[in-house]
């Protein structure tokens, strides 16, 4: 986390790609591929789905070109524009995000287990009870039992991935290409909206990339990585959005029920879902670790776990595509400002030992953040547009932002 990674410790691109494809392999991607069909249908859908991955998926060349070169985290790669103290509220943010993600999950997995054993057994146990449950015991996996489960997505991840494949393969026999493709969607959602909300749920891989993508062993393995993020995660969502076409729900487990495959469904969602929701509470846990630095990583645990359980148990999923969105408008700008810092200011280099010499606080950064934060919530909000894509005008904002003041204030 906070050393360069050695070289003699480097491993194929093709390993780590596994990884960013697993971690997108979660239901709130799966529930977002079908909110976002059925507002947009399948034509429109798959454009969005397709344009905002592509998307990150280049912004998270960027940014594993920084890793490649650094071999450092992220979060050692945003102190060089952030400063060493000022880095720290940026974290923050990033850890919320993450546990927001767990908590998503949790109370998605809580509707499918209620979902289950009502349709199952005629057991009606309320769904936030389910959440809070499941939730509980994922956070014990990643404060005790991490590593089995780390070795474990290994095995789920394909398995859920074939069998998501196998789930479109039932639907198109309920119902055909031709009649699935001229299911309007309700249009509440605008096309650019849309894309926004794709880029704000996967943004967080573009932003962190560092953290996986500098254990390549060079740039082009590392440019290789991103193949798990542009192919893995619009495959996903199309599966989801599809489902979702055939059936009319956009709940998982009664998408499976409906197409009579909720048994084998339940049981590799349940492993599935284990695994990812595990790996986000532990980020959460070690980048909150790099903010409250004097505090027990066990208390950071402990309350990590408790605001993720409450988060799930109280049904924070009413609030996802705004969470989404939020995330799109706040956390694009942060990797446009390390980019122009890395590529532009310091001409692609950022050296270890220089770190010892950067600001305490960033401010050149903190004004650039603003910015563009205040740039992509206008576009939403207002006729002020660059490309109709509230996060991709949020990212260029910043990134022209902090050159232009770094060098105004250096002059």
């Amino acid at each position: 986390m906070r050393e360069p990674v050695p070289i003699d410790r480097a491993v194929g691109w093709s390993g780590i790609a596994m990884v960013i494809f697993s971690i997108g392999v979660t239901l709130p991607v799966f529930f977002l591929g079908s909110e976002l069909m059925q507002a947009l249908g399948l034509v429109r859908g798959a454009t969005a789905f397709m344009l905002g991955c592509v998307i990150v998926g280049l912004l998270m060349m960027a940014t594993s070109v920084v890793a490649a070169r650094t071999r450092l985290s992220t979060y050692m790669v945003l102190q060089f524009s952030f400063g060493n103290k000022g880095v720290k509220p940026v974290n923050a943010l990033l850890a919320i995000t993450y546990i927001g993600w767990f908590a998503a999950t949790g109370d998605i997995f809580g509707s499918a287990i209620h979902d289950s054993l009502l349709a199952f057994y005629d057991w009606n146990v309320p769904a936030p009870l389910c959440a809070a449950v499941g939730s509980v015991a994922m956070a014990l996996t990643a404060v005790f039992g991490f590593r089995v489960v780390e070795r474990f997505s290994m095995f789920a991840v394909p398995i859920l991935t074939t069998f998501m494949i196998f789930v479109v393969f039932v639907a198109t026999k309920q119902m055909d290409w031709q009649s699935i493709r001229g299911i309007p969607g309700h249009g509440n959602l605008s096309f650019g909206y849309a894309v926004s909300a794709v880029i704000g749920g996967n943004i967080l891989m573009a932003v962190g990339a560092p953290d996986f993508t500098r254990y390549s062993k060079n740039e082009r393995d590392a440019l290789k990585t991103v193949s798990g993020l542009v192919f893995g995660y619009p495959l996903i969502m199309l599966v989801s959005g599809i489902s979702t076409l055939v059936t009319g729900e956009s709940d998982i487990m009664k998408i499976m029920i409906s197409l009579n495959v909720a048994v084998p469904a339940l049981v590799i969602l349940v492993f599935a879902t284990w695994t990812t929701n595990t790996v986000n509470l532990y980020s959460g846990i070690l980048t909150l670790a790099t903010v409250a630095n004097r505090t027990s990583t066990r208390k950071i645990a402990l309350a990590s776990s408790i605001v993720g359980i409450a988060g799930a148990g109280l049904g924070v999923m009413d609030f996802f595509l705004p969470f989404v969105f939020f995330l799109g408008i706040a956390t694009a700008p942060i990797a446009g400002i390390y980019l122009a810092d890395f590529f532009i200011i310091r001409k692609g280099s950022h050296r270890f030992e220089e770190l010892e010499s950067v600001h305490t606080i960033g401010i050149n950064a903190y004004i650039a953040w603003l910015i563009g934060s205040g740039s992509a919530y206008l576009t939403t909000y207002s006729g002020l547009a660059m490309t109709t894509v509230p996060a991709v005008d949020g990212l260029l904002v910043a990134f022209l932002s902090y050159i232009v003041i770094t060098r105004l204030r250096s002059a």
